[in-house]
């Protein structure tokens, strides 16, 4: 149940007759190596730059709302923290590689993907997105605490 696929591949092969052996061995030949492990994002510094400034945008945003608030401003400083550790853990990671060539989008303008090529649009909208919807959420968040503020 827990044996490596090609063991259980083995002895599939090893128990047919040998009349259909020649019929597989084109198949088993066919099958092409497993692909080294990916050690780096392959991303630009552009798209990291995008987003950490996507969530600084979010930050400020409440800040400016919240500001008066003790205890908001509290939770915003443990979120700060906790977004300045998750792109720091991913910087120092990034640096313990061997140094790498040029991103693919830098270079070629085309990144390849798991299902298929993406030409730059494509990744920066797909990774970006998110960030963006976040930056968005707390420019609304600010614009409706100031304008109920003034309204009350």
């Amino acid at each position: 149940m827990f044996e490596a696929r090609h063991d259980l591949h083995e002895h599939a092969v090893a128990d047919r007759p040998d009349d259909v052996l020649p019929a597989v061995a084109p198949v088993i030949a066919a099958q092409s190596p497993a692909q080294p492990e990916q050690r780096g994002f392959e991303l630009p510094a552009t798209i990291w730059q995008a987003m950490i400034a996507c969530y600084a945008v979010f930050f400020l945003a409440l800040a400016t709302a919240l500001g008066a608030s003790g205890k908001a401003m509290l939770a915003l400083v443990v979120a700060v923290v906790y977004v300045t550790i998750f792109f720091g853990v991913a910087r120092i990671v990034m640096h313990q590689n061997p140094a790498r060539e040029r991103s693919p989008l830098d270079s070629t303008g085309v990144l390849a993907t798991w299902c298929g090529p993406m030409d730059r649009k494509a990744v920066f909208g797909q990774i970006l997105v998110v960030p963006f919807a976040v930056a968005l959420l707390g420019i609304a968040a600010c614009i409706i605490i100031i304008a109920s503020g003034a309204a009350a």
